[in-house]
C-alpha cells in the first residue's frame, strides 16, 4: 500500500464532467501538483481541434496517448481528456501510477455543459451523438477506474464534490487500493 502522501490521482471522464475544474481544486486540497493533459497537447502551438481537423482523430489519439504514457512524478493529480480511455496503453499506465477515478455525470448535464461542442476538440463527435459518445466510452470508464463518483446534480457545488472526491481517495489508500 503507498501512502497518500505520494500517491497520484488521475480523473477521467467524458467532455464536460468537471475533471479539470475539480482536479485543480482536488489539487489545491491536497497540495499536489494538477496536470491538464489538454494543456500539455496544445504545447504544440495548436488547439486539440486544430489537431483533430488537420491530422485526423488517430494522430490525436496517437499523441494523447504518447503524452499521457509520459507521465512521471508524486503528488499529482491529472485531468486527461475524455478520449483517454481509447489508449490501452495509456491507461494502464496512469492506472500503475495513480488512483483513477471516474467522474459520472448524466448525460443532460453534460449537453447543458457543452456549449462549445465544435471547438472543444472531442474526439468521436464527428461520427457519434454526445449519447453514443458517451455509451462507447462508458464501460472503458467504469473498466479502469479504481472508483466512480457520480455527481447527479447540475448545481453541485465544486468545492463539496472535490472534498468528496478527496475523501474516496483518501479510503481507498487506507483500503489498500490502487
Amino acid at each position: 500500500m503507498r501512502e497518500t502522501t505520494d500517491r497520484n490521482i488521475t480523473l477521467i471522464g467524458m467532455p464536460g464532467s468537471g475533471k479539470t475544474t475539480l482536479g485543480r481544486i482536488l489539487a489545491a486540497r491536497l497540495n499536489y501538483r494538477f496536470i491538464d493533459a489538454d494543456d500539455l497537447i496544445k504545447r504544440s502551438g495548436r488547439s486539440l481541434q486544430q489537431i483533430i481537423d488537420q491530422d485526423g482523430e488517430e494522430e490525436f489519439l496517437r499523441i494523447e496517448g504518447e503524452i499521457l504514457s509520459g507521465l512521471q512524478g508524486e503528488k499529482m493529480v491529472m485531468a486527461p481528456g475524455g478520449s483517454c480511455v481509447m489508449s490501452h496503453v495509456a491507461m494502464q499506465h496512469l492506472r500503475n501510477i495513480s488512483f483513477v477515478m471516474f467522474i459520472d455525470v448524466p448525460l443532460h448535464i453534460l449537453a447543458l455543459r457543452l456549449v462549445n461542442v465544435q471547438e472543444r476538440g472531442i474526439v468521436g463527435l464527428r461520427d457519434h451523438s454526445l449519447e453514443e459518445l458517451s455509451m462507447i466510452r462508458r464501460p472503458l470508464y467504469e473498466w479502469y477506474a479504481h472508483a466512480t463518483a457520480f455527481f447527479p446534480d447540475q448545481d453541485s457545488d465544486p468545492e463539496i464534490s472535490a472534498s468528496l472526491l478527496e475523501k474516496i481517495f483518501k479510503n481507498s489508500t487506507e483500503e489498500g487500493h490502487g
